[in-house]
């Protein structure tokens, strides 16, 4: 109610030409967000860079029993730092329904899980429940635009790497959503925590 209409039409049916074409306008946001981002953390924005991204996940799945799944989770995050992509804007929960099209532009909406970090969280959340040829080719695409602009970097292996991560970090967040919501209402999420931790089990091998 209190910011202007975004015209057009919610993504959530989006295809490959038009994830590709969000991936692009959401690139150039990070981009520009990468020299900013201890002004967006003293700002408010949550700091989710790599040693605060294992405390946070770690102290929110404390209640579920996830030791397993968060075994190692510091040392990945450390190799992922040293695949020398930049920190930066990260909107948090990237599925085409946060897309809004209206045939000449594609808009970013609700940025209410956004937090400073590694911008692959991003493109993975964007390449989920599509084939599998269509999201290899949505991340090639990622780390070329990556590679074009960091010189050096590795974002293929940032990529693997984070893939499990990115399930622990919603589990993490389904985890906070349940403690702070009416009991009444959590048998709608009771498996929220357990199917992403299961997922991030499942990507680690």
């Amino acid at each position: 109610m209190l910011i202007d209409h975004v015209p057009g039409e919610d993504c959530y049916d989006a295809d490959a030409a038009e994830r590709a074409a969000a991936a692009v306008v959401h690139h150039t946001i990070q981009v520009a967000t990468v020299p900013a981002v201890d002004r967006l953390v003293a700002a408010g924005v949550p700091d989710l860079r790599g040693p605060a991204l294992a405390r946070w996940t770690r102290s929110m799945l404390a209640p579920h029993h996830a030791d397993g799944q968060l075994a190692g989770l510091e040392a990945r995050l450390d190799e992922v730092a040293g695949c020398g992509l930049p920190d930066t804007l990260v909107h948090g929960d990237l599925h085409p329904g946060n897309i809004r099209a209206d045939g000449q532009r594609h808009t970013i909406i609700d940025w209410g899980d956004s937090f400073v970090g590694h911008p692959a969280f991003d493109i993975l959340r964007l390449t989920e429940r599509v084939p599998t040829e269509t999201a290899d080719a949505l991340v090639a695409q990622w780390c070329a635009r990556w590679r074009a602009g960091v010189p050096g970097c590795r974002p293929e292996r940032a990529v693997a790497l984070l893939r499990p991560v990115a399930w622990l970090r919603l589990a993490a967040v389904y985890a906070m959503f349940l403690a702070g919501i009416e009991p009444s209402e959590r048998i709608y999420h009771q498996k929220d925590v357990p199917n992403n931790l299961a997922k991030a089990a499942a990507e680690t091998g």
